[in-house]
């Protein structure tokens, strides 16, 4: 079966919806303990989209400073967590569950879309074992490759 496209989603109560007009191009199993914190759960579960084919197109996200690079977005009147975003790249990291069809974009090793990694995975909970099969990457690694990307986003092309 085909995935929904455009793809739709949004918080609980219904006051903030966005859609993105291309299929995402990663997902990740995030197990930092701000993510960890931030949805209330062992780890947190995204799927990355280019910024310049996102939008929300019911209500605004508030957005709580997590730290020094990063922001997340929540629903002001629910308070579901909706988003990810670092400072100074456009694309957004949604929160799986905010889809309306979550089951287009499987976060597995069969998955064909995109990238699908776990990340973090130093800060796991320690009793919980990770045996999916996707490759596991440790923030130092991530970080540098975010570096990396954001590199890239800002270097004019010659």
């Amino acid at each position: 079966m085909a995935p929904n496209i455009p793809i739709t989603g949004g918080c609980l109560c219904g006051f903030v919806r966005y859609e993105a007009a291309a299929a995402p191009i990663g997902g990740y199993y995030c197990h930092c303990k701000m993510c960890q914190k931030n949805y209330g759960g062992l780890y947190q579960a995204t799927v990355r989209f280019a910024g310049t084919g996102f939008a929300f197109t019911k209500g605004k996200s508030k957005y709580y400073r997590s730290s020094a690079f990063g922001r997340r977005g929540f629903c002001p009147d629910c308070g579901s967590p909706i988003a990810f975003v670092y400072e100074g790249n456009s694309d957004f990291w949604i929160l799986l569950g905010s889809l309306d069809h979550p089951e287009d974009w499987p976060l597995t090793k069969e998955a064909t879309w995109g990238v699908i990694e776990h990340v973090c995975v130093e800060s796991k909970v320690p009793w919980y074992s990770i045996n999916d099969g996707l490759p596991q990457k440790r923030t130092d690694e991530v970080v540098t490759r975010m570096a990396a990307i954001d590199h890239t986003d800002r270097t004019p092309n010659t």
